[in-house]
């Protein structure tokens, strides 16, 4: 049995759900749970005014009735599951360490904000700084995989470190920008400048973009052992990795930023 929390209220001002992780309510009961303090606004209100709590195993924990008023869910999660049941707002799965976070709609700005590891699915749509850095982090997204079912927003990637992020829908301007290493699968459109800023990793898309940035420099259509590689990983991660293969064997590269170096690749599927 799950532990299941319902949103007594969709609107609301933002609630931080970063203290309702796997680890940290493995051993408190339903009592305990209820008693905890989450920061709702500019107050902090106990759970039971918030959430109906029905007790299970924290290893899983189910949120119901939830909306974009939910900020940080999983966020520092370093084990255990997590499964959102409708849309959440800012940071989900920021600083992630481990585990699996699965929001069934929409997540909003900086989901993924540097996690080192675990998994996150979000099958609706991404908002802006997919994995991206947070004001005044030199880092991103550090490790772990990203999965989103719908489109995501501007700035996909921004300065991620490593790692992986999946996109089955369109993303917008600057995917992919400051870049420093990790992937970036695309397999919708991209919006204007994509790569902008990137010093190393690999940007693969399905679909050539509107125009290449300066500073990039092609170097001819190939077949690539990388590709094959990434869908092996894909294919022996199950789903939701698996639904991403097969990956084209040819695509066209480009090299850059030669302003930075050079060092990193936009690869486009032919």
């Amino acid at each position: 049995m799950t532990l299941t929390l319902t949103l007594r209220e969709a609107t609301g001002p933002e609630v931080d759900l970063s203290p309702l992780v796997p680890e940290a309510l493995a051993a408190k009961g339903r009592d305990e749970i209820e008693a905890i303090a989450l920061r709702a606004g500019n107050r902090r209100l106990p759970m039971r005014e918030l959430f109906e709590v029905s007790a299970g195993d924290a290893a899983r924990i189910v949120v119901r009735n939830s909306s974009g008023r939910l900020i940080r869910v999983g966020a520092g999660m370093r084990s255990g599951a997590i499964e959102v049941q409708g849309s959440c707002g800012a940071y989900a799965g920021a600083g992630m360490r481990g585990g699996r976070l699965t929001v069934e709609g929409d997540a909003g700005e900086f989901a993924g904000s540097a996690m080192r590891a675990g998994s996150i699915e979000i099958r609706g749509n991404a908002g802006d700084f997919l994995g991206g850095a947070l004001a005044g982090d030199r880092q991103g997204m550090r490790g772990g995989a990203i999965v989103v079912r719908g489109s995501a927003g501007e700035r996909s990637g921004d300065r991620m470190r490593r790692g992986l992020i999946l996109i089955a829908g369109d993303a917008g301007a600057y995917c992919g920008s400051r870049m420093l290493a990790g992937t970036i699968l695309v397999k919708g459109k991209v919006g204007e400048s994509p790569g902008f800023a990137l010093r190393r990793g690999s940007l693969l898309l399905a679909k050539p973009p509107a125009e290449i940035p300066p500073g990039f420099q092609e170097s001819g259509e190939h077949p690539f052992l990388f590709l094959v590689l990434l869908e092996s990983q894909l294919r022996a991660g199950g789903a939701p990795l698996a639904d991403f293969a097969p990956l084209p064997r040819r695509a066209r590269r480009y090299c850059g930023d030669l302003a930075l170096g050079g060092f990193g690749e936009i690869l486009v599927a032919v």
